[in-house]
């Protein structure tokens, strides 16, 4: 009879993770079946790993001249050097593709084998984390916060599985490695999952103290070797994050925003809205009242279970029990946790000078911690079975909405591809913004990720944060038209008494009004008399200048 059972539960665990499989390359097939995935930055990132090979590897001089690679340990290296990389045995696109894969797929793997760590057996809260694999962050090609939050994951994973015999030097050389990724993809994800770990110590050696017959010197050496292993760890990061705000700008700009609106993100989970708040939060706010209902039945039915006395265990079974299996530590770690990311959510600004969605960005971390929290509830079988489907719903539901813009707009970033066919290697471009939508700022960027296209605008090295920046000591100014005719020039100084360029081509998105300002007056002039057209779609213009 036993042997029968243990096969049919075999089976079951087999079709469950098939299913779990099947979903989650279900999700990932959505993203990855057009060339593009176009996001807000997505291009940004993929132009900017192209000019880190150009740089690093092709030892391009007209890219030295411009740019330089930022000297500063910035957390911001990870997609960067993970596109760069591939972008030499790979297109652009698919190299991309290899990065949404490793996203989508790791992330609820990654969670699933988290949440069993913390709850065994509790199979259907990983479901839950579906919808969060595309969230804003991921739809806005913020990449590093995305490997940042799959670090997370993972790094929390690990400690929790070793704390117990954590200070051996192979164990915390993995986890400086882990540590060191997450910082380099993201500080904030780093510096919340610093305060996790620092929290969880502290509520496992409190949980210890409290039974009985606990030896306060050993808990305090157990405490001490933690504490110690995870500064060993994490004290090089600890040392950038000090240098990083050290060296920002004291007058940096900050902005708070009104608890009433930040009461609103929770209530429509705002992090997993991306284009249309109104449409997409019919179905975040089913997944709200979703995690309301299991937060209500997890405290009735631990409230009846405690005052039945069904959930005291004694000593010896406790101590049974590797910590990070023991349900008890569990629940008072997450709610702690849950406390304590709850209050930065509401008090942290929203934005430090160009940094910003810090508040959206702990949302997110904290709605995964939140269904880490339901899978600690002995909840009924068919309330975890609803979950999941309501979940997975809500998933498809969302990824259904998205399907036409992601249709439309890699047809736009196909286009801005396709031109660059037409612009000779190691050519100035100009690119010239002229759609509605603030959506597509950026993919005029699709015109320079695999050939040595020089584009002379480049937010990334604005910033001071990202791994390129301006060269200033040697990047030239550039221009179009002819000096000699002031009423057909436009001279883009930059730098004073740095020389001046002459621009190859002029690249435009959209349609340009040329009685918009002087600017387009001019520019339309200079196109009409020095430019040809040479590339056109439904969707974008690219000129080349007569006399190279």
């Amino acid at each position: 009879m036993k042997k029968t059972i243990s096969l049919k539960n075999r089976i079951g665990q087999h079709t469950e993770i098939l299913i779990f499989t099947l979903i989650t390359l279900i999700n990932l097939l959505f993203f990855v079946s057009y060339k593009f995935f176009p996001t807000l930055d997505g291009a940004a990132h993929l132009s900017n790993a192209n000019i880190i090979n150009q740089i690093v590897v092709h030892h391009n001089e007209l890219f030295r001249q411009f740019f330089m690679i930022n000297p500063e340990p910035v957390p911001n290296w990870t997609s960067h050097m993970f596109l760069a990389i591939l972008n030499l045995i790979m297109p652009a696109f698919l190299a991309e593709k290899l990065l949404l894969i490793l996203l989508l797929a790791g992330m609820p793997f990654a969670f699933r084998n988290l949440m069993q760590t913390i709850a065994p057996g509790k199979i259907w809260c990983s479901y839950l984390i579906f919808p969060f694999t595309h969230s804003m962050f991921f739809f806005f090609g913020f990449y590093n916060f995305c490997i940042a939050s799959l670090f997370f994951l993972i790094t929390l994973n690990y400690w929790l599985r070793n704390e117990a015999s954590l200070f051996s030097v192979r164990k915390i050389i993995v986890l400086t490695l882990l540590l060191l990724v997450t910082y380099f993809s993201h500080i904030l994800i780093f510096g919340f999952l610093g305060l996790l770990l620092g929290q969880r110590i502290l509520t496992v050696a409190l949980y210890d103290l409290m039974q009985p017959g606990s030896k306060f010197l050993e808990i305090g050496r157990r405490l001490l070797q933690k504490l110690f292993a995870l500064l060993i760890a994490s004290g090089v990061q600890l040392f950038l994050v000090i240098y990083f705000f050290y060296s920002r700008p004291s007058t940096q700009l900050v902005t708070y925003i009104p608890k009433k609106e930040l009461l609103q993100y929770i209530y429509q989970i705002r992090p997993l809205i991306s284009m249309n708040q109104e449409i997409e939060g019919r179905f975040t706010r089913i997944l709200f009242f979703l995690f309301l209902l299991m937060t209500l039945a997890g405290v009735i039915v631990w409230i009846i279970r405690y005052i039945r006395n069904a959930e005291r265990v004694s000593l010896t079974e406790l101590q049974r029990l590797d910590s990070g299996h023991n349900p008890r530590i569990n629940i008072w770690w997450l709610t702690g946790s849950l406390v304590m990311g709850f209050t930065l959510f509401l008090f942290v600004p929203d934005a430090y000078g160009t940094a910003s969605y810090t508040n959206l960005r702990i949302a997110y971390l904290l709605f995964m911690l939140l269904i880490l929290w339901f899978s600690l509830f002995r909840l009924p079988a068919w309330l975890g079975i609803f979950s999941a489907a309501v979940a997975v719903y809500v998933n498809f539901s969302l990824i259904m909405f998205y399907l036409p813009p992601i249709r439309e707009n890699n047809k736009i970033a196909m286009a801005c591809n396709k031109a660059a066919d037409k612009i000779a290697p190691n050519s100035l471009v100009l690119p010239i913004y002229c759609m509605d939508s603030w959506f597509h700022g950026h993919f005029v960027d699709y015109l320079s990720i695999d050939k040595p296209v020089l584009m002379v605008y480049n937010y990334e090295c604005e910033m001071g944060y990202f791994p390129v920046k301006w060269n200033e000591k040697t990047k030239p100014n550039y221009h179009l038209g002819n000096s000699a005719n002031p009423s057909n020039y436009i001279n883009f100084e930059l730098i004073k008494g740095h020389p001046s360029l002459k621009l190859d081509y002029v690249f435009i998105l959209g349609n340009y009004d040329p009685n918009k300002d002087w600017f387009f007056t001019t520019l339309h002039r200079i196109l009409k008399e020095e430019f040809i057209r040479v590339y056109t779609s439904d969707f974008c213009s690219l000129y080349q200048n007569r006399n190279p």
